[in-house]
């Protein structure tokens, strides 16, 4: 028994944990770092409880005086808890009564009737569910009411202890024995009477009384039933602050000869008297099996009697588990709310950024891409178990996302930046070997440099002497600077071009294109360069507007070609 009561704690403790994990770790928006410690508190508190819960079935198992053995319940019917007045002459000392449509079981005093449920709870689990109550009351065995009120109390604290432990409310039957002329068991379900003949089809209780010979019990009956009423009705649902009311879930009454000798001056034939001045006398009934029990109660309860696996503890873990589910499908609404804005607030800012601010819209660009192709990712692989359960917007995100992604213009390519044209001029047809003084025959090829310079007003004119590595450096330096203002005051008087516009370098030898060691390295060493430097505004020609941006950048591609 200890080994069952222990991997029945276990798995169902088990169960209860795993459906927590799964809503922790696959739907909850929170970190991994909360998810690990509350991981940690849950695994603490299913020990604990598979501890505290083992303690206590072993507690119930070695109570030797609340444990009682019981015979095996394999009926799927109802089974009923019978307890009251007179059970061992109706029972006849036997502990139950076994029918097609359910059972009775003996279950001793009222005060014995959670024992009784908590020994069929640990024994056989799946039965809590068949059960319901019935009380027998025997009106002709009582003297004083409030004796009979007293076990009505009892009745109602051990309901209510039933339900604590089986987290359901038992339903109860209250069965009822008068002394008067013979009738059957008449069954009150509702405001539906309906007598039940032994062998005979059930009728209801206004056709029966028809019959000549069945008139006269229906005053007798109507007293009856007001007894039932107004005393035993009346104490199980009465207000209590301790309490919970009980409501009947029907009643069993019948007339003629009682299974016991009665109790003389009874709180029946009392009761019967004060109302009608009448007097029965009670018969003592044969032991006829058929009529000790109402057996028409049995199919009323088959409906609310269903078998169960494991109780209380098995509803409080499918219970837990149906909270974890409604969860899941909430947690999931809400992530999927979550995804819908967390894309939205990125596809709101890259509307909001103009185009040609290029920077600020490149990075929206690549938040764009970057939630494009994770969405790509949940379509090829399966989108994540959190955004499963509700309605997963993955394909619309993402068909918004590449409209605004093929929206997307580049920004221009950056223009060149203007080389400077150079103009190189031979030394030996402008000058004689070692002067600086222009010969005559040079005029044609300054002409030709000056056509080139004056298209681009403007810009700075850098003009360069450069020698072989033939003669003294500081000789060199010199002859090249010099022979560069001679090209530089040609071209100023002769192009009227300012003298401010010109720039004027002298590097003798240091700068050579060719090697000096053969006579034609050194004839392409004996040069003049001449360069336009693109640098707006650096001198202007007098009574000439600057140049705009458009007029250079078409001077600087002219000058390129």
């Amino acid at each position: 028994m200890r080994k069952s009561v222990i991997l029945s704690v276990v798995l169902h403790t088990l169960a209860g944990f795993a459906a927590l994990l799964w809503l922790l770790w696959y739907f909850m928006p929170v970190s991994n770092v909360f998810k690990s410690l509350a991981t940690l508190m849950l695994a603490m508190l299913a020990g604990w409880l598979v501890w505290k819960n083992y303690r206590y079935r072993v507690q119930q198992t070695n109570g030797s005086d609340a444990f009682i053995e019981l015979p095996l319940l394999d009926t799927q019917g109802p089974v009923v808890l019978v307890c009251g007045d007179a059970l061992e002459t109706i029972f006849q000392g036997q502990p139950l009564r076994k029918t097609a449509q359910g059972w009775w079981l003996h279950a001793g005093e009222v005060g014995e009737l959670t024992d009784m449920v908590r020994s069929i709870q640990v024994q056989q689990p799946r039965q809590i569910g068949q059960l319901s109550v019935m009380y027998v009351c025997l009106a002709d065995q009582h003297q004083d009411e409030a004796v009979l009120r007293s076990a009505l109390k009892t009745l109602r604290q051990q309901i209510k202890q039933l339900s604590a432990l089986t987290g359901f409310t038992l339903p109860v039957v209250v069965s009822c024995e008068f002394s008067g002329p013979q009738t059957p068991w008449v069954i009150v379900r509702g405001n539906k009477p309906v007598v039940c003949p032994a062998n005979e089809s059930p009728q209801a209780l206004i056709d029966w009384q028809q019959t000549q010979e069945n008139l006269a019990t229906l005053p007798l009956l109507s007293q009856a039933f007001g007894f039932i009423r107004e005393t035993l009705l009346d104490e199980l649902d009465k207000a209590d602050r301790l309490i919970p009311p009980v409501r009947a879930f029907a009643v069993a009454l019948r007339l003629g000869a009682t299974n016991t000798d009665p109790a003389p001056q009874s709180v029946w034939s009392n009761w019967l008297f004060r109302r009608t001045c009448l007097q029965f006398p009670c018969v003592v009934a044969a032991n006829d099996p058929a009529n000790r029990f109402p057996d028409a109660i049995l199919p009323l309860l088959a409906p609310f009697a269903a078998p169960v696996q494991g109780g209380q503890r098995t509803r409080r873990v499918v219970f837990l588990m149906w909270l974890c589910a409604l969860a899941a499908l909430g947690f999931s609404a809400l992530n999927n709310r979550n995804l819908i804005r967390e894309v939205g607030a990125d596809l709101q800012r890259w509307s909001a950024i103009p185009m040609n601010h290029y920077a600020p819209k490149a990075q929206s660009l690549v938040a764009l891409k970057q939630d494009a192709l994770e969405l790509e990712r949940w379509h090829r692989q399966g989108e994540p178990m959190r955004y499963s359960l509700g309605y997963y917007p993955g394909q619309r995100l993402w068909l918004a996302l590449q409209q605004a992604i093929d929206t997307y213009v580049p920004p221009p390519a950056p223009k060149p930046k203007p080389v400077p044209k150079i103009v190189r001029l031979d030394s030996m047809s402008l000058f004689d070997s070692g002067k600086a003084a222009l010969k005559d025959g040079s005029t044609k090829v300054l002409v030709n440099a000056l056509v080139g310079i004056k298209a681009k007003p403007g810009w700075l004119i850098v003009v360069s002497g450069h020698t072989d590595n033939t003669g003294g450096v500081q000789l060199n330096q010199t002859l090249s600077l010099r022979r560069a203002e001679a090209v530089r005051n040609w071209m100023r008087d002769t192009g009227d071009v300012p003298e401010s516009c010109f720039a004027v370098q002298g590097y003798g030898d240091s700068r050579p294109i060719a090697s000096n060691e053969t006579p034609d390295g050194r004839s392409h060493n004996r040069r003049v360069e001449i360069s336009l430097v693109p640098q707006a505004d650096a001198c202007r020609i007098p009574g000439e507007k600057p140049a705009s941006p458009d007029v250079r950048d078409v001077s600087t591609q002219e000058m390129e070609k």
